[in-house]
């Protein structure tokens, strides 16, 4: 069944608030990929290589 009295004008009006924010989110989220790729971090070798161990010799 379809809505009896549909007013696309006020129904556009009142998801505009919701439907920024979805925008926002998903540029924020765009965002923080491209900044993820582009930042140097840890070498991919020394992520690899996992925690160094406790050496022999502490008391």
């Amino acid at each position: 069944m379809s809505a009896p009295d549909t007013n696309l004008d006020r129904q556009a009006r009142r998801h505009k608030p919701s439907l920024w924010g979805i925008a926002m989110a998903v540029g924020a989220a765009a965002l923080f990929a491209i900044t993820a790729f582009l930042v140097e971090g840890v070498p991919a070798d020394e992520q690899a290589a996992g925690v160094p161990e406790a050496s022999a010799t502490t008391q």
